[in-house]
């Protein structure tokens, strides 16, 4: 397949890699100078700002992924929907498959425990969350296909937040905050598992949800990896009230996916033995 896509930073890169690692051709469009994984042709250009994008309509994609994060000086707004609607304006749909775009659970508004799945109606609860929803709604009036891919918080390698929390006390949660994640890995595999399906004509929805799907309390996460790093443990919060949401998902499982990190604890698990 011949995919275009737009971003490359850490996680754009590991997509990209993943995509390269499965044979597909693959066209970089970043702003930055910086480097791309060998193998990929890049362009560098700046699809935020939307000035000569004319060298996108002459790429002829078969899935255009749209995986680009705000940098400094940049709203959500001008990243997530200046920016797609732009690119959108100018990739030729003539060969064009399949769009992507990488959106987020935070567009759920649900902050009191709840479940979340595939099927839970969308009700942003913040101004960031209605700014997702509203680029995803630029999909519904594209020619081919296309998938919101709703992912949970990563974690990784490089994304460490955690890690600097079990170390400060004064950083962990006073309630019973759940919280659902996905290894950075794992996203990347995910995404070109969908490219896959693409290509094997499989039908795909409209949006899924890219989560391990085992949500922890936050707490219970950070008391697990104080055991592992021999950190001391503070006490445990009050199990009332509850915040944030449960999230599983569905689609994903079903398609065939297989996870390499099945929850925090397998992922994690990874990271610290690699710092040792």
């Amino acid at each position: 397949m011949r995919v275009l896509q737009i971003g490359c930073g850490g996680l754009g890169t590991l997509i990209a890699q993943e995509t390269l690692a499965h044979g597909h051709e693959l066209i970089i469009v970043r702003r930055s100078r910086q480097a791309v994984p060998q193998g990929a042709q890049v362009l560098h250009l700046d699809v935020v700002k939307g000035d000569a994008l004319a060298p996108i309509a002459e790429l002829q994609p078969e899935i255009l992924l749209y995986c680009l994060a705000p940098v400094e000086g940049q709203s959500y707004q001008q990243t997530y929907v200046q920016g797609l609607k732009n690119v959108l304006a100018h990739v030729s749909k003539s060969a064009l498959r399949h769009v992507f775009f990488i959106s987020s659970t935070g567009i759920y508004g649900e902050h009191q425990g709840e479940f979340v799945d595939d099927s839970t109606a969308v009700v942003p609860a913040d101004a960031d969350g209605q700014v997702m929803l509203d680029a995803e709604r630029l999909l519904y009036e594209l020619p081919c296909t296309h998938s919101a891919l709703r992912v949970s918080g990563i974690y990784g390698s490089q994304r460490l937040y955690l890690l600097r929390a079990v170390q400060d006390q004064a950083r962990w949660p006073k309630v019973a905050h759940w919280t659902n994640r996905i290894h950075e890995l794992d996203v990347a595999r995910a995404v070109v598992h969908l490219y896959e399906q693409v290509a094997n004509g499989m039908v795909l929805p409209a949006h899924c949800i890219v989560t391990d799907g085992v949500p922890a309390l936050q707490h219970e996460v950070l008391q697990w990896m104080a055991g592992k790093m021999q950190l001391p443990l503070p006490d445990t919060p009050p199990l009332e009230p509850q915040t944030g949401k449960r999230i599983t998902n569905q689609f994903l499982p079903q398609s065939g996916f297989k996870l390499k990190f099945a929850d925090y604890r397998a992922g994690y698990e990874a990271i610290l033995a690699a710092r040792q």
